[in-house]
């Protein structure tokens, strides 16, 4: 009686190792401009048509990002906005800093450009091969 126990205890712990595997990521680097200049910080992000989207990237000061994303068509979207400087500690509002009387930071490109699904910038990445994708925000 153990035995016919056993076996439906010991196939269901087989099946949970046989469960879908993590989609093939792939390596993209590359450079974000703004009217031809380097875009010098902010948050590059591929959301492709098919499978999860990549983990956002940093742009670094030279306007480079790096990531791993699924091969095939993504929408891009792009956040450039400077840090807000200023402010005093609040621990009672949220994200914890009053910013009553400091200037808002205003994005470094058009706001448009933030959302994948409104920037008009689509790339292709392809699998088994080196993507470098320059990313062009006018």
């Amino acid at each position: 009686m153990k035995h016919y126990i056993a076996i439906p205890v010991i196939l269901g712990l087989f099946l949970l190792g046989c469960g879908p595997s993590e989609p093939k990521m792939h390596p993209v680097t590359g450079a974000v401009t703004y009217r031809g200049e380097p875009l010098p910080l902010g948050i590059v992000m591929f959301v492709p048509k098919a499978g999860p989207p990549s983990k956002p990237s940093l742009i670094d000061q030279h306007g480079r990002y790096q990531l791993e994303a699924v091969a095939g068509e993504h929408c891009v979207g792009v956040v450039a906005m400077p840090p807000r400087k200023g402010g005093r500690p609040d621990p009672s509002i949220e994200g914890g800093v009053d910013y009553t009387g400091v200037p808002k930071v205003e994005s470094l490109i058009p706001i448009k450009y933030n959302r994948h699904d409104t920037s008009g910038i689509t790339v292709v990445v392809e699998p088994g091969k080196r993507n470098e994708i320059n990313i062009y925000v006018e």
